[in-house]
């Protein structure tokens, strides 16, 4: 049974889509130098909040917007607090409040945000406002929230990242029209996003953008990641404080040009690299490994630029040269999680399943809650015989992202070979309702084959079972009065019952 099934699609497939504009933003002029990531990280810590709910399950992020009297305003994404009838809690440092209003601005807005207030006796600060028209391809960016732990019951830690912003859409659904690159985990949707100057320009919301690449060789597809991430701009909300209730004199706001960041700025190779991931966005992916190539010679320290060759060198099926752009984006950024993760998927097409294995490894070593690495890794592992080892994988995979259909049917597949066809038809049901859900025909289809068959090896097996339990199963006997028993009873076919058959 497949482990891996989703379509064949390239990188342009992936990352197109609306029409992207960048308005390069890059002086030299002198000026007030920027604070320092550390800087930022203090303003973050102090102003991002932890959102929780009663119901359990995985939570997200917030900032703490305004004061008014006692309350005090968040703001998050909307699907972190989607469910009006659940119970949520904010959780700044070691205090946690109830939340006394949820107001969502998705139904009159169509963005994906939404204000909760609590009531507190406590002083806690609460983020200025930037000017979200200075988020401009090129401009860097930091992103604050609480992530996923490795074990998806132990309490979410505070996590700050930096990023660059790639492109800014003219039109995105749900109004995420800031894009950008940072190593951002599920549970950090909803938080800030910040400037150089430490001012809230967005929400963060939306993760890696996910699509596959099927293996020609085999049926197994691949999870392939771009590493682009989303955020709604902070100017959005500005035009809707009515509906959360607020007016501009409750805020902080400075909407100054973002300062200058401190040391030299290659302009031409942060240009080069912007066109480039632009392009790349458009489907060009010929012209954008041009540009890409120039702004890697220019700041050979950009690993991104380097990684993205690698990643259009894949889908065009120039693997060796692939994992050799991985390799210099990796040297440059040792710590670079998504180089890992794709030059995983590379070596297991060129069938080096043991180097893919290892990749995975140190994947998930930097980042501990990568749902696509364990599931690439339960694959890597069931190749090499290691089937409890892949087991745990999808596992973990589906813990911490239970809306991933792959990780149930890969979970259903091995349940199958285990003769477990309750289990297998359970973990089918849930990613044919997934498929299903994301518009995902071809996944659907594939999902519910594999169900039809698990249903039927069950109702074999619970057949098989009956018959069995009505074969060994002995019909009750009457006592009979009038004749004594015999010691060796005759068989219900009269024929002699062997002498050493002990009586029942």
């Amino acid at each position: 049974m497949n482990r891996f099934f989703l379509n064949s699609s390239l990188v342009t497939s992936i990352i197109s889509g609306t029409a992207v504009t960048v308005a390069l933003i890059i002086t030299q002029s002198s000026g007030v130098m920027a604070k320092s990531a550390t800087e930022i990280a203090v303003i973050a810590l102090e102003t991002t909040v932890k959102i929780e709910n009663t119901l359990g399950i995985p939570g997200g992020s917030g900032v703490i917007i305004a004061k008014q009297n006692n309350t005090y305003t968040v703001l998050t994404a909307n699907h972190v607090v989607l469910n009006p009838n659940v119970g949520y809690i904010i959780k700044i440092k070691n205090q946690q409040h109830s939340a006394k209003e949820v107001s969502s601005l998705k139904a009159k807005t169509g963005l994906d945000l939404a204000v909760v207030k609590f009531d507190s006796t406590e002083v806690y600060p609460t983020a200025t406002f930037g000017d979200s028209a200075y988020a401009t391809a090129g401009a860097n960016i930091y992103v604050s929230g609480f992530p996923l732990s490795v074990d998806i019951n132990a309490e979410r830690e505070h996590e700050f990242t930096t990023g660059m912003v790639t492109s800014v859409r003219e039109a995105a659904s749900e109004g995420y029209a800031v894009r950008y690159q940072a190593l951002t985990r599920r549970g950090m949707s909803g938080g800030p996003v910040f400037d150089a100057s430490g001012h809230l320009i967005g929400i963060h919301g939306q993760g890696d953008v996910i699509g596959s690449v099927k293996n020609e060789s085999s049926s197994i597809p691949e999870p392939l990641k771009t590493g682009f991430n989303a955020a709604i701009p902070i100017d959005s909300f500005l035009n809707s404080l009515d509906l959360a209730g607020l007016n501009k004199s409750s805020l902080i706001v400075n909407s100054d040009k973002p300062d200058q960041e401190e040391g030299e700025v290659d302009v031409e190779a942060t240009k080069k690299y912007v066109e480039g991931i632009e392009l790349l966005q458009r489907g060009d992916a010929s012209r954008a490994n041009d540009y890409l190539i120039e702004a890697s010679e220019k700041n050979p320290n950009n690993a991104l630029a380097v990684y993205y060759q690698g990643l259009i060198d894949y889908t065009q099926r120039d693997i060796n040269s692939a994992i050799s752009n991985y390799n210099k984006a990796i040297k440059v950024n040792p710590n670079f999680s998504l180089a890992y993760f794709s030059r995983g998927l590379a070596n297991y097409r060129l069938g080096n399943k043991s180097e893919a294995l290892e990749d995975y490894n140190k994947a998930l070593q930097i980042n501990p809650t990568d749902p696509w690495s364990y599931l690439n890794r339960g694959i890597v592992r069931e190749d090499l015989d290691d089937v409890s080892g892949a087991l745990s994988d999808y596992n973990s995979a589906i813990k911490i992202d239970p809306g991933y259909g792959n990780s149930y049917h890969n979970r259903g597949a091995i349940r199958y070979d285990q003769k477990d066809f309750a289990g297998a038809v359970a973990d089918f049901e849930k990613a044919s309702q997934l498929f299903f859900q994301q518009g995902d025909e071809e996944s659907y289809n594939v999902a519910t084959d594999s169900l039809n068959k698990a249903q039927k090896a069950l109702r074999n097996e619970e057949a098989r079972q009956k018959s069995e339990k009505n074969q060994f199963q002995l019909p009750k006997i009457e006592p009979n009065q009038n004749n004594a028993p015999t010691e060796n009873p005759a068989s219900q076919n009269n024929a002699p019952v062997e002498e050493n058959l002990r009586s029942l």
